[in-house]
């Protein structure tokens, strides 16, 4: 990987047709010019980080800055136009490198800040910038390919058409647009319907019994299309969820999720909010496939690891704030009438297949018939 990040970085240079230092000096100048002079480039990277890296020379850190910002630019600008590839990529010449390396990309502790890589994309469009789409749009695109993140990813592209222009305000990083890509068009619907769905998180009242249980309570669960997967409602007895995809990406993914939220101050637990719910919802193989039938998850690892995944995301992580309260309220008053539970046992025992139906139909003709013989039969002993 060092030397694609090498070639990707000739790349830049041959195209601007400027050496590193002068391409050092550029994006230091940009970044003070947008910050208005008030914070170095070098302290307010070093600010983004827990530490402040002091063990890292000066132009070691910056040369380090531009070095992953263009491999990180140049990287979403060639997966979205093929002509900008290199022949001997090996990123793209190999099935699958893009999807393993998003592995790495989307790590908390690997992250680069986005003002850097803002203010690289700026200078490598130059002067065709405003004709090209933001930084956001190209990120965004190439994650589509993603099955875990396609959805969302194109759902926000089209929510910052709509309002923002094609551009993000107060992004920290790229983890930060993903977890915006599944956690906005969610928070936006529910604006728009006037609902308030984070509270304080309450074990006894909050936690659901698993989809096994529910189901038993006559409670359907099916798979649906929507902007986020976060978009799950109740209503009438079925459960509908936004159709998850769980490969070999999805756990890292959520790990690097929840650990921003608990980490960063002021972001709300909406990841892990989902997380949680879904561990109440599954623990067990056949909770999974379950849900898997119903096409709520689309599971490319086995039942059993499927189960696992949900079970190991968030545990030991405090979680004061629940963003699904009023959903499991309903879900958990409906579990708790007990005609529900006897309709479904019912279905279960006697509506399980045509002949168990046939039977219970031709039982009540026959209860029927013999209530009828035994009342003609009182009427003509009344007569005598």
């Amino acid at each position: 990987m060092e030397r694609v990040k090498e070639s990707y970085l000739n790349d830049v240079l041959e195209g601007m047709m400027i050496p590193t230092e002068t391409l050092m000096a550029k994006v230091i100048d940009l970044s003070d010019q947008k910050n208005e002079g008030t914070i170095g480039f070098e302290q307010r990277a070093r600010g983004f980080y827990a530490e402040p890296l002091l063990d890292i020379p000066s132009e070691e850190f910056i040369k380090m800055m531009i070095v992953d910002g263009c491999f990180l630019v140049q990287l979403f600008r060639k997966c979205n136009d093929p002509t900008l590839r290199d022949i001997e990529d090996p990123v793209f010449n190999m099935d699958c490198m893009f999807h393993f390396l998003c592995h790495d990309l989307l790590l908390l502790e690997n992250q680069l800040p986005w003002f850097v890589l803002e203010s690289l994309y700026s200078l490598i469009l130059g002067n065709g910038c405003s004709h090209q789409p933001s930084l956001a749009f190209v990120i965004l695109e190439a994650f589509i390919t993603l099955p875990s993140l396609k959805r969302s990813c194109n759902s926000y592209k089209q929510h910052l058409s709509s309002c923002h222009g094609n551009n993000v305000d107060d992004v920290l990083h790229i983890l930060d647009l993903v977890r915006s890509s599944i956690v906005i068009p969610s928070k936006v619907k529910a604006r728009k319907e006037n609902k308030v769905h984070e509270a304080m998180f309450d074990p006894e009242i909050h936690e659901m019994h698993t989809v096994t249980a529910l189901s038993k309570a006559g409670i359907k669960f099916k798979g649906v299309k929507s902007e986020s997967m976060m978009d799950i409602q109740f209503k009438n007895g079925v459960f509908t969820f936004p159709q998850l995809y769980i490969g070999t990406l999805a756990d890292s993914l959520f790990r690097n999720l929840i650990a921003f939220e608990q980490c960063y101050n002021g972001y709300s637990n909406e990841i892990t909010s989902y997380a949680i719910l879904m561990d109440n919802l599954i623990s067990s193989k056949e909770d999974m496939e379950l849900l898997c039938k119903a096409k709520v998850i689309g599971n490319w690892l086995s039942e059993e690891d499927g189960c696992k995944f949900f079970n190991n995301l968030y545990k030991g992580i405090p979680h004061n704030k629940f963003y699904y309260v009023h959903l499991c309220k309903q879900v958990n008053e409906h579990y708790r009438i007990r005609w529900h539970k006897y309709l479904a046992s019912l279905k279960i025992e006697k509506f399980s297949n045509p002949w168990k139906i046939i039977a219970f139909f031709v039982a009540i003709v026959l209860l029927g018939l013999s209530i009828w013989t035994s009342t003609n039969n009182i009427r003509t002993f009344m007569q005598k």
